[in-house]
């Protein structure tokens, strides 16, 4: 291809959020151009007759047998467009005949830097000169080629690109700051942690002056993790305004959407709770979520609720449900919402925070302000932690009915 010239991109994939995420990465791009956008082989087949890309990346799942027909009829309707196809690493017998040699195999769990060079090289290479099909020879076992279906070695750089890519995401997801509630004191804080794994929190305005609370916790890692989250934040938002009284369906509609937009291995645990402030009335339902917990000290008497599982994380299973709950604030009770990052965090001796640790925490900081108590709960693991690396994020919400 000639250097200057825009290359033309098309995409395949029947993952809604693979494809979003891979078509503002290449729109991202200089040079390139996205012309096109598919969600099955056939529609694939009929952009490349129409739109006659330079190149085509068609995204396999599990298996390579349907992206190989798809590709066989790219290639027999437009033989100069040069086909790549991106598929898992656990997949198996890329190359089983001639034919199917003259294809390009690339994995998908690869950083934002390894695809850029991968593309850059692809349409740096001369179109394969066996048959004149206009596409490339798979090489699995050249180590030095940025396409091999093997992963790429990843340096610290690239490593440290993706993660910055990754917390761009994440801190453009997040709200800016709490919202200000009469009657109420709300903080919240996300601290990423060296390797990002999707932790997020929300605030969503609903009808009526009510509040949706939410905090989830996303599968996989770094630019994995920050387009799912994206994902995950958007049909909370999306399904709680829909849903303004009722969290369990709320979460119901968020998992059916989770299983078909996306790969079968990817889930959320969440927290997401209706507040009603004038009544102090808080609605919720948890998908297999660390349990928020409800603090309080009533005539010098402290007592502590936990809001535990009333369903499976989200996007499992087809036939899951989940059940809804309701508290009631009084003057002066708070409450706690975090991800797995505290409680999970442990000591150079390899024990953990834990729960009891967090909840004698917090109840020392009774009486204290929302961010006066967060600040306590974070020193107290960060000491706890001692030398030991942060190894998932960590966020948290707190909020206070005022007396």
């Amino acid at each position: 291809m000639e250097a200057g010239k825009t290359l033309r991109v098309a995409i395949a994939s029947d993952q809604a959020i693979f494809l979003r995420g891979l078509a503002s990465l290449i729109m991202s791009m200089k040079d390139v151009m996205l012309i096109g956008e598919a969600r099955s082989g056939e529609e694939a087949r009929q952009m490349c007759q129409l739109q006659a890309p330079d190149l085509i990346l068609l995204d396999a799942r599990n298996t390579i047998e349907p992206l190989r027909e798809v590709a066989r009829g790219v290639r027999a309707s437009c033989p100069d467009t040069k086909i790549v196809l991106l598929v898992d690493t656990q997949a198996e017998n890329t190359a089983e005949d001639e034919n199917d040699q003259e294809l390009y195999y690339f994995s998908r769990e690869v950083s934002e830097e390894e695809f850029r060079a991968a593309l850059a090289h692809v349409r740096a290479t001369p179109a394969s000169s066996n048959g004149g099909q206009g596409v490339f020879r798979h090489q699995p076992d050249e180590e030095d080629d940025p396409l091999a279906f093997h992963p790429v070695p990843r340096t610290q750089e690239v490593i440290v690109h993706e993660l910055d890519m990754a917390a761009r995401i994440q801190a453009d997801i997040l709200p800016e700051e709490a919202p200000i509630i009469p009657g109420w004191e709300l903080c919240a804080q996300l601290q990423p942690a060296h390797e990002t794994s999707g932790d997020f929190y929300d605030f969503i305005p609903l009808a009526s002056r009510k509040w949706g609370l939410a905090v989830a916790d996303v599968t996989d890692k770094g630019m994995g993790a920050a387009l799912f989250m994206a994902l995950s934040s958007t049909l909370i938002r999306n399904y709680a305004n829909r849903f303004p009284t009722l969290p369990a369906m709320t979460m119901s509609a968020v998992s059916e959407r989770i299983l078909s937009d996306t790969r079968g291995d990817m889930f959320v645990t969440a927290f997401f709770g209706i507040l009603e402030p004038h009544t102090g009335r808080l609605t919720f339902a948890n998908a297999g979520h660390p349990p928020g917990y409800l603090l309080s000290r009533q005539r010098g008497k402290v007592s502590v609720e936990s809001l535990s599982h009333t369903g499976m994380a989200l996007g499992v299973t087809e036939t899951a449900r989940w059940k809804q709950k309701t508290v009631r604030f009084a003057p002066g009770d708070y409450l706690i919402l975090y991800t797995d990052g505290i409680t999970e965090a442990q000591n150079p001796h390899g024990d953990f925070f834990g729960d009891n640790r967090l909840i004698d925490t917090a109840l020392a900081q009774i009486g204290k302000s929302p961010r006066e108590m967060q600040a306590a709960i974070l020193d107290e693991v960060n000491r706890f932690m001692g030398s030991t690396p942060r190894q998932d994020d960590i966020a948290t919400i707190i909020i206070r009915r005022n007396e």
